[in-house]
């Protein structure tokens, strides 16, 4: 196991917490093992077929799109540093928004160590803590708002397909009804503050046993009492201000968009059309179960995943696997070492 001595000779740089030569070693073998093993599951003869006949046009296409999806998030990030007192610079936004590719896999404790990656860099950038709590609580609410936007979208559209069987007509129209009725309870809940402060309750409640029969310490009530009152300051700031709201919502679409026509595109390379409301219901339902699995990034869960449902919408197995594996590379393998990089950019010592 590498030492903090080790770390620091690694490179000469400062690196983040817990990351080690070791990590690095095995994400990289894991993926050329993946992409060794992708002829056996789908077919070597399938495979080379769809790469021997990819468009690079539409490649290039798919890569600017991705990029664009991360020019999404910092617009997000520059509305809420921007609302908050703390401009910063373009590139400063882009580097902060593609080093979570890079923390999810090599950080340890998942979204635990990534947010102290995340609280370094903004006090570097002379942020004060409030306001870096304020940006944990408002970027993924903001980003989280975009994505249930387009889930929606997917949702409307899905049924319109007319090759669907019932089956996925019915899933995505009770999907639809269950989402809406659970953003307008959220709406109600947050005009309600003493009830929402009793729910709080129950969930941190909750939370503290679970972690009790793990063995872990329990969430102070200090802090219980800190997170609900930044989310009353911070949805605030941004009710307050409809235009600041409306901006940053954009900037959340862009981010989901450009992964999403990413993805359209990769098809185009291989010559299929993709339905509009097939791509879109796949891409969130994978997302869900992604974040749901709450293993790094969705890595596996994400991948298998859009390959069934792509199947089961009525594309072909080796199309549907082929192209979500060149999806993934472009929207997040390749970001891996952008955002080492970035990182290595932004903690650099003055």
């Amino acid at each position: 196991m590498s030492s903090p001595t080790s770390n620091k000779v690694f490179l000469n740089l400062d690196l983040p917490p817990g990351f080690t030569l070791k990590n690095f070693i095995i994400i990289i073998l894991f993926l050329v093992g993946f992409y060794l093993l992708l002829p056996r599951i789908i077919g070597l003869t399938q495979t080379l077929q769809l790469l021997l006949h990819i468009n690079k046009f539409y490649l290039v296409l798919a890569l600017a799109a991705e990029i664009i999806s991360y020019f999404g998030a910092a617009w997000l990030l520059g509305t809420i540093l921007s609302r908050l007192g703390h401009p910063l610079p373009f590139l400063t936004r882009f580097k902060l928004g593609s080093i979570s590719a890079f923390t999810i896999h090599f950080i340890p404790i998942s979204g635990i160590g990534a947010a102290a990656v995340d609280y370094q860099l903004f006090k570097k950038q002379k942020v004060d803590s409030g306001s870096i709590f304020l940006i944990w609580i408002l970027r993924p609410l903001f980003t989280y708002a975009g994505f249930f936007i387009l889930f929606i979208t997917g949702l409307i559209l899905v049924p319109a397909h007319p090759s669907l069987s019932f089956s996925p007509k019915f899933i995505s129209l009770l999907i639809f009804v269950l989402i809406i009725g659970a953003i307008f309870y959220l709406v109600l809940l947050y005009r309600n503050k003493n009830r929402f402060r009793l729910v709080w309750d129950k969930i941190f409640n909750f939370l503290n046993r679970v972690l009790h029969r793990f063995k872990k310490s329990p969430i102070p009530e200090s802090r219980k009492t800190q997170i609900f009152d930044d989310i009353y300051l911070g949805v605030g700031l941004f009710g307050r201000k409809k235009r600041s709201s409306v901006i940053a919502i954009i900037g959340a679409l862009t981010y989901w968009l450009g992964d999403i026509i990413c993805f359209y595109f990769i098809f185009l390379a291989f010559g299929f059309h993709i339905q509009w409301g097939v791509l879109l219901f796949s891409y969130c339902i994978s997302t869900v179960l992604g974040i749901i699995s709450a293993i790094p990034g969705g890595m596996g869960v994400t991948e298998g995943s859009l390959a069934l449902i792509f199947g089961a919408m009525g594309v072909p197995s080796a199309l549907a696997l082929t192209a979500t594996l060149v999806f993934r590379f472009f929207s997040f393998w390749l970001w891996i070492p952008i955002g080492f990089l970035s990182y290595l950019s932004l903690a650099k010592k003055n």
